[in-house]
């Protein structure tokens, strides 16, 4: 494995998309290859209802993202391991995120430091649907950048938001955003998915022209589609329920492969699969 954790960012100013469902899964299966940390990042607290459903929220209260990146917890004291994975919860008062931003910028790369000195072999971290200071904060830190996307007309539209976003992380010195990745969710057989599919297709194509006719998206990486998430009531049932999905399952192999691809494309070493 590299010498520090790499990162992948999950990222869509759109709910609806299977963010957090592919963050949970994509953690489970890359546990079973590494040491992972899986980061709720969004006040919302999504991911942490999916690794720990049954917990009050008093329960992340004390130790969490938002305790961690103003250095009152640390990692180690802050983490739940549910599933092989090590899980930072998130709290309702990172909704104040950017009222302690304005006043300490610094605590904006503070996530990023804090993961770079710990010993995990990937971290994952989910964001908020919205274009916050919480979403800036995780892209410093991220290596690679996922873009769930729904069979929606929305798609196309939502890809360039977090582009321009990405642009902007990409603006401040030391980020080591190298990949970015765009994964078709909830998809099915249907003539709409097969439409918008074609559409991602042509995103390399669309970036290279908004970096020609506009400004805000020159520092972009050429992104890559990833093979599409099969629409499934199972996997939405069982992150409801913080269940991991069973071996073997159309779900389980999906997501499997997806770990095994994302580690393949990063070039990263990996220990047998468990």
């Amino acid at each position: 494995m590299s010498q520090k954790p790499y990162v992948f960012v999950f990222a869509n100013v759109k709910g609806g998309v299977s963010k957090t469902t592919s963050a949970t899964h994509c953690s489970m299966a890359l546990a079973r290859r590494g040491r992972t940390l899986a980061i709720d990042h969004d006040p919302q607290g999504d991911l942490s209802n999916a690794f720990l459903p049954n917990e009050p929220l008093e329960y992340f209260d004390n130790a969490n993202t938002f305790t961690v990146i103003r250095g009152e917890t640390t990692l180690k004291e802050s983490t739940r391991n549910v599933y092989e994975v090590d899980i930072l919860p998130s709290s309702m008062e990172l909704e104040d995120f950017q009222y302690h931003v304005g006043k300490d910028i610094s605590l904006v790369t503070k996530l990023n430091t804090v993961i770079l000195k710990s010993n995990y072999d990937f971290a994952i971290i989910d964001t908020p649907g919205s274009g916050s200071y919480e979403l800036l904060s995780a892209l410093l830190s991220a290596d690679a950048v996922i873009i769930p996307v729904n069979p929606s007309k929305w798609a196309i539209r939502t890809v360039k938001k977090i582009f321009k976003k990405i642009n902007e992380a990409l603006s401040f010195p030391g980020t080591r955003i190298s990949s970015v990745y765009i994964l078709p969710t909830i998809w099915n057989n249907s003539g709409r998915s097969g439409q918008i599919l074609e559409q991602l297709e042509q995103i390399p194509n669309l970036l290279d022209q908004l970096q020609t006719k506009e400004i805000g998206y020159e520092l972009v990486p050429t992104p890559a589609l990833l093979p599409p998430i099969p629409q499934s009531t199972t996997i939405r049932d069982r992150t409801e329920f913080g269940e991991p999905l069973k071996e073997g399952t159309e779900g389980w192999n999906a997501y499997n492969s997806l770990a095994e691809l994302l580690i393949e494309k990063s070039n990263l070493s990996i220990r047998s699969v468990k």
